[in-house]
């Protein structure tokens, strides 16, 4: 009993000291590892500090004529916007040519705005013509989901179907040619061809004769 009860004495004692230990060793390492945690917040918060510096100087570098990194980052984040608006009708064009054209103009887009954000000195040109694009691609694919819904399609509804879909072509095709002008840093009949462009979605009742202008809501 006495060997038992000395036993457990010396276990307590033993059990005591180790949690002494325990106690000041970690107490030590708590505040080392506090300490550490502090500075590595500290570079984080200078670090970012210095990123939002660069990042606002990097955005009002004048990159063309009278416009600036921000400006055209704002302008793309905008069209990306609209872009993807107009595709979230894609599945309620029911035509699968229509939704080809759709992913055309959409990679003839992402090609654009990838060849400007590079070179920036046509951004002020391709603009325009983005916003033509832009502008007469939501009018054209809010007007075709409209007579989509239609249950009794009559020959009229049809035939404005299918002048929506040449309306699609033509855009595509537009954007192949000012793709090869902006390869060719070469925009100087752009301007007429917008027009051209205009005029020909308008003849046909897809956009209204004002629409696509340089006053567009994307511009900044």
């Amino acid at each position: 009993m006495r060997d038992s009860k000395r036993g457990c004495s010396a276990a307590s004692l033993v059990f005591l000291v180790l949690a002494v230990i325990a106690f000041i060793v970690f107490r030590n390492l708590f505040w080392w590892v506090l300490g550490i945690v502090a500075f590595v917040v500290m570079l984080g918060i200078i670090a970012l500090l210095i990123y939002n510096s660069r990042q606002k100087k990097k955005r009002n570098e004048l990159v063309a004529d009278g416009i600036t990194a921000g400006e055209i980052t704002d302008y793309f984040r905008a069209a990306d916007q609209r872009i993807q608006a107009v595709r979230r009708s894609y599945f309620k064009l029911k035509d699968d040519r229509m939704r080809n054209e759709l992913d055309t103009i959409t990679e003839r887009y992402k090609k654009i705005s990838s060849i400007v954000k590079e070179d920036s000195s046509d951004f002020k040109k391709a603009r325009r013509y983005l916003n033509t694009m832009l502008s007469s691609l939501e009018t054209i694919v809010e007007q075709s989901v409209r007579l989509f819904e239609v249950p009794e399609k009559s020959d009229e509804v049809k035939s404005s179907l299918e002048k929506a879909y040449e309306g699609m072509v033509l855009i595509g095709q537009s954007a192949d040619k000012q793709i090869d002008k902006l390869h060719e840093n070469n925009l100087l009949e752009l301007d007429v061809e917008i027009e051209v462009l205009k005029k020909t979605l308008a003849a046909r009742g897809l956009i209204g004769e004002d629409q696509g202008n340089n006053k567009n809501k994307t511009e900044r």
